[in-house]
């Protein structure tokens, strides 16, 4: 069948007492059906808001550098070169003198 998983995550036939086990606390494991289901369902919703609060933590970091980024060359005039093959030569220079 098509919905099969659904089944397997809901518990089935095979584990009446298994609903969604990942995301189920152990401490709930002789609770109830709907209490886990519950306690899942809160443990999705805190990932989910923790991985917004990370992506957005991530969004006003890059914001803050792209600022940075221009008060130092709009406004002190400083000129920033970045060349990356520049950063490979020097590596390489690392790993070689690393070796030695």
């Amino acid at each position: 069948m098509a919905f099969d998983f659904i089944k397997r995550l809901f518990g089935g036939e095979e584990r009446p007492d298994g609903v969604i086990q990942i995301f189920t606390p152990q401490a709930a494991s002789h609770r109830g059906k709907g209490t886990r289901l519950v306690l899942a369902g809160a443990t999705v919703v805190g990932l989910v808001i923790s991985a917004g609060v990370a992506l957005s933590s991530l969004l006003v970091l890059l914001l803050a550098v792209g600022a940075l980024y221009y008060l130092l060359t709009e406004v002190l005039g400083l000129k920033l070169d970045v060349d990356p093959r520049a950063f490979v030569q020097r590596a390489q220079e690392y790993a070689q003198y690393g070796r030695n």
